[in-house]
């Protein structure tokens, strides 16, 4: 199922960090049967319904294999059934040919062969439910009066036709066997009289063949039968009569060959030999009426599905209607039983492919769900984390810090867009390393990085902060204070190694320019108290006016220190007339001290000049100071002042040491000298540095020349 995230953020003020909310994912809660039928357990139902049809088609063919199976069992016993009662009626056929046979070869067969003929059949015993097997004569009305004569005289003494009355052809029962009450009953019975026996009779002589009556009451049973019958009837013609048509067999019949028997009796027999248990009706006419049945059997109850046919028959040229229906013995003792217990496991094992399937689906379900659970968390720590990045961003792009990591399992390096900026790379390089940072080191500080990084990877500790003078790409030296924290696992082995690096070469810087001027306020200090000491004596006025310049001079140190406002905004006229001449006083007992003179040479000052007088003081102090210390005993020095249209310009020409002065200028920008004692090169050397102080402070410009034992130094100050 799909999640969905609302985040939101506040973004009111500038530059704030978004914080996002704990997403949330809207999904139904499911449970139970709504789960299995939920839309996450479709693959399940519809393996189900892909196999379903398949087991649906199985099951319908071996209902209809084995329903085809029944049918044919049932089928083959119904037609068991029907040719073992055509055969039964052939052998009543076969009986009735023999007769006729019999008959024919006698020109008169009389009562006691008749009665032998049948005895040697034995009647009983292989044909069971027959009654009568007798002899018919066909004869005209005229002829019956004799015929009566003849059967008396053969030994039926009281033989009669009956029933009585005139008819003009009667077809009259001369002989029947078995001999017994009710067949000695039948004798001289005219089976014309009757319909049914009439109708077969006729049609038998007509067409000349065998024919079979419907069902009727045996005239052997008398007026109270209730057993069914059949009577067989072949006609019997005159030897080497023509018999083509149907008014030649007429003319030519002579009588009947016919065999009387109970269906019920022949039935009995009949199906104890089929060893069959169906249940079987048997009709003499279409409407099946129940006095048209001639044999009903039923050897079971009608239960479940019931097997019937329904088949018309036509036997000597009678029709009869078999109905022939299966029960319950028939089904268990014939029929195949289906066998579902295949079908059965069939069915169980696609009900537990379903619920293993289900199971997976479900349980797949449930692991989206812990997924997209697992999501939530970690896209809300992702956004964290996000958050985090960005106030780690904001602090370090608010701290400048330019901060590195180091892998030192893989060797690889990362280096932020302030590192690179740092030091003056205008974009990040690729595939930084350690070396880079290495490399950026000044030589004489990479020995002790190394040294640091393999102690703190030995034995610790952790963190450490040392500061180290990196090369700028420009050429400068900055100066860097690095602090780095390093990273073990669970078994004390380093991973990384993360730090930041701090630029303070302006605070460095800046240090060190308190530091000089500090010695600078050491030594001007010094200095013009050593002036004044010798101004005492000598002359009190200038004394007590470099007394007051040296009061000035303290309270500029202690401002510049501090780094307060040391000059007014504004300068003061000035009057170098008499500026300059009361600083050449100030000066004489030096250089007398010195043995040196000082000459002063000053054009005329035009009004109007502005400047500050105490930086104007003490920076030609400084000078002179400087002068003097690199003049040659016994040598003058020249000291001029020039005014031009904007232009001030100071000058001191004096005597030096060629090769002094040239060592002194050689190492006048080496800053150590400010920390060492109190000697001549020191002093001179802060005395050139104070001069460049002052000068700056001023805003004039300062320059030296030398040649040979000559040394000169100008400083140009621009009016506004």
């Amino acid at each position: 199922m799909p999640a969905i995230y609302v985040l939101a953020a506040r973004t009111d003020r500038p530059g704030m960090i978004k914080r996002a909310q704990q997403p949330q994912l809207f999904t139904p809660e499911l449970k139970g049967w709504s789960l299995w039928l939920s839309r996450h357990n479709a693959s399940s139902w519809l393996v189900m319904a892909l196999i379903l049809p398949f087991f649906l088609y199985y099951w319908f063919s071996y209902s209809q294999q084995i329903a085809r199976e029944q049918q044919e069992i049932f089928q083959q016993h119904a037609d068991a059934l029907e040719l073992n009662l055509k055969q039964r009626l052939q052998h009543f056929e076969f009986l009735l040919g023999s007769g006729m046979a019999f008959v024919s070869s006698s020109e008169q067969v009389t009562q006691a062969e008749w009665q032998r003929f049948v005895s040697g059949l034995d009647l009983d015993k292989h044909y069971s439910g027959i009654q009568a097997f007798g002899l018919v004569n066909y004869r005209s009305g005229k002829d019956i009066a004799a015929l009566e004569q003849q059967i008396r005289a053969d030994g039926v003494t009281d033989f009669t036709v009956h029933p009585a009355g005139e008819r003009p052809f009667y077809a009259v029962v001369t002989h029947i066997q078995p001999q017994n009450n009710k067949n000695s009953a039948v004798l001289g019975y005219d089976m014309l009289t009757n319909p049914l026996r009439q109708r077969t009779a006729m049609r038998a002589a007509s067409l000349g063949t065998i024919a079979v009556t419907p069902r009727i009451l045996l005239a052997q049973d008398g007026s109270n039968a209730v057993e069914p019958g059949l009577v067989l009837v072949q006609p019997v013609y005159k030897a080497g009569a023509l018999l083509q048509s149907a008014e030649q067999k007429m003319k030519a019949l002579q009588g009947f060959v016919y065999a009387a028997f109970r269906v019920n009796d022949m039935m009995t027999r009949l199906w104890h030999n089929a060893h069959t248990e169906l249940d079987f009706s048997w009709y003499s006419s279409a409407q099946q009426a129940p006095s048209d049945l001639l044999y009903q059997r039923q050897f079971g109850q009608q239960q479940g599905q019931v097997f019937a046919m329904h088949k018309e028959l036509e036997w000597y040229g009678q029709p009869f209607w078999l109905q022939i229906r299966s029960n319950d013995r028939f089904v268990k003792n014939y029929l195949p039983v289906a066998n579902y217990w295949l079908l059965f496991f069939l069915l169980l094992m696609m009900l537990l492919l379903f619920a293993v399937l289900s199971r997976v689906n479900l349980r797949r379900y449930h692991a989206e769900l812990l997924q997209q659970e697992l999501q939530q968390q970690l896209h809300a720590q992702y956004q964290q984390l996000i958050a985090n990045e960005q106030r780690q961003a904001l602090a370090l792009k608010a701290s400048q810090l330019a901060w590195f990591e180091f892998d030192l399992s893989t060797g690889d390096a990362f280096y932020s867009d302030n590192w690179w900026k740092l030091f003056g790379f205008a974009t990040a390089q690729q595939h930084p390393t350690e070396q880079t940072m290495l490399d950026l080191l000044l030589p004489s500080e990479r020995d002790i990085f190394r040294h640091d990084v393999q102690r703190i990877l030995a034995s610790g500790p952790e963190q450490f902060s040392q500061r180290y003078q990196f090369m700028h790409r420009q050429g400068q030296i900055l100066s860097v204070l690095m602090q780095c924290q390093l990273l073990r696992d669970a078994d004390g082995s380093a991973l990384r190694l993360s730090g930041a690096l701090l630029d303070q070469t302006q605070q460095v810087s800046q240090s060190e320019q308190q530091q000089q001027l500090m010695r600078l306020c050491q030594f001007e200090i010094a200095s013009t108290v050593a002036s004044c000491q010798l101004l005492v004596q000598q002359d009190p006025v200038v004394a007590s006016y470099q007394l007051a310049h040296l009061h000035w001079l303290s309270q500029q140190f202690c401002q510049m220190v501090s780094g307060a406002e040391s000059l007014p905004t504004l300068p003061v006229r000035l009057d170098f007339t008499a500026l300059m001449p009361k600083l050449l006083k100030a000066l004489s007992p030096v250089a007398a001290g010195n043995q040196q003179r000082l000459e002063w040479r000053l054009s005329q000052s035009p009004y109007g000049l502005t400047g500050y007088e105490g930086v104007w003081w003490q920076l030609c102090s400084d000078l002179m100071f400087l002068a003097m210390s690199l003049a040659q005993s016994n040598s003058c020095i020249m000291v001029g002042m020039d005014f031009y249209p904007g232009i001030i310009s100071w000058q001191a020409e004096l005597e030096v040491d060629a090769e002094q002065t040239a060592n002194f200028l050689a190492t006048q920008t080496n800053t150590a000298m400010l920390d060492g004692p109190s000697t001549e090169s020191n002093d001179r050397y802060c005395a050139l540095l104070a001069a460049k102080h002052w000068a700056a402070v001023l805003g004039a410009e300062l320059n030296i020349k030398h040649e040979q034992q000559k040394l000169w130094f100008y400083l140009t100050v621009r009016q506004q």
